[in-house]
């Protein structure tokens, strides 16, 4: 049995829209056996089919890319990454087939290689990147294929998420964003992602909240999100700083300290302490 676990992750991270991701230490497991047909156990009803299984869709995409016959497997899951909230759940479903089919393939095909090709199954690199590599990764993309740069993040800052009940589609967030940008929001934005990864690397609060001020998601997104306003006050009183996780709408808080812990629990929000991943897990058992 191939044992695979894939951490949540926080894209966007304010400034980086499409481009900069951060992993958590929130997991899905997914097991991989050799069967005779394909199969699916502890998945939610409608995913129980080949119909409408992500990790079943990427686990054959691989088979495709690398131009061989699918390997049947039964495909187990486990999970604690909310859906539809902004913290990579679709991701996770990508990255576990598509490594977990390089395993059974045989194929041992690169880390690299392989985090190109789920991120041309997303579309998009700032999810599966620190799925894969853990902490902080800026990806671009290079006649067809996407690299990443990793970064550490510093333990002198504090991580937590609030996690909505009211899930957010990722295509309900994409669009209310408008088709074009003007100058002055672009450069905005260029300025601030070229010093975040120094500026988390660093730990520098101060700098972090100067940086994550968004001109091309939040200030639409956030609308979408009726908890936001409140939840930013409150992070604000404690100098704090609140984004939007992805694509919400669970947003993502970064601190010194846990201050404003009690403030939000007694509020009744859903709040999680979360630390920065360190990747994905693979074994063999």
């Amino acid at each position: 049995m191939l044992r695979i676990k894939v951490e949540a992750t926080s894209a966007n991270l304010c400034v980086g829209f499409d481009t900069l991701g951060m992993a958590l230490d929130i997991y899905n497991e997914f097991t991989f056996e050799k069967a005779d047909d394909f199969g699916f156990k502890g998945f939610l009803p409608r995913y129980l089919t080949i119909t409408h299984n992500l990790v079943y869709d990427s686990y054959i995409e691989f088979f495709k890319y690398i131009n061989k016959e699918p390997i049947p497997v039964l495909i187990g899951f486990n999970g604690d990454i909310p859906v539809s909230r902004g913290m990579g759940s679709s991701s996770s479903l990508i990255v576990a087939g598509v490594f977990g089919a390089n395993y059974i393939s045989g194929a041992n095909l690169s880390k690299d290689e392989l985090f190109s090709l789920c991120a041309n199954i997303e579309g998009h690199p700032d999810n599966v990147a620190p799925a894969i590599y853990g902490n902080v990764v800026a990806s671009f993309k290079y006649d067809g294929k996407y690299y990443p740069n990793i970064y550490k993040v510093s333990n002198k800052l504090k991580f937590g998420v609030v996690i909505p009940s009211d899930a957010l589609k990722t295509e309900d967030a994409r669009r209310v964003l408008p088709d074009s940008y003007n100058r002055a929001d672009i450069v905005n934005n260029l300025s601030r992602i070229v010093n975040l990864p120094k500026a988390l690397e660093e730990g520098n609060l101060e700098l972090i909240k100067m940086l994550c001020v968004d001109k091309i998601h939040e200030p639409y997104r956030k609308k979408l999100i009726k908890e936001f306003d409140d939840i930013e006050a409150i992070i604000n009183k404690y100098n704090g700083k609140l984004i939007i996780s992805g694509s919400g709408s669970t947003m993502l808080i970064i601190s010194n300290n846990y201050e404003y812990e009690k403030e939000l629990l007694d509020k009744g929000y859903n709040f999680k302490r979360v630390n920065v991943g360190s990747g994905l897990r693979i074994t063999e058992e």
